[in-house]
């Protein structure tokens, strides 16, 4: 993938942690994005994450986790339809 789909968050401790977006679709007309480990890094296990995506009054799209239980879980339905067969999903 292209190197803008590469992404550095900060994790509680301020560690910097890689994710590449993997998907993005829209629900409930909302904007999502799912991330995850990029390839090239060599990690045993990669996980997904799924986060919403807002846009500030400046015109800037922002990441937010997800804190609602069924938002989230309508969001990752949605991610495994679309993408179930590329990843081996552990429910």
């Amino acid at each position: 993938m292209e190197e803008n789909n590469i992404l550095t968050f900060y994790d509680e401790n301020d560690e910097a942690i890689q994710l590449e977006i993997v998907d993005s679709f829209e629900l409930a007309g909302k904007k999502y994005a799912a991330l995850a480990t990029p390839e090239d890094i060599d990690v045993d296990e990669s996980e997904v994450f799924i986060m919403r995506l807002e846009t500030e009054t400046s015109g800037e799209d922002v990441f937010v986790s997800i804190e609602n239980e069924e938002e989230l879980d309508a969001a990752f339905e949605m991610f495994k339809n679309r993408c179930g067969e590329e990843f081996d999903i552990i429910d």
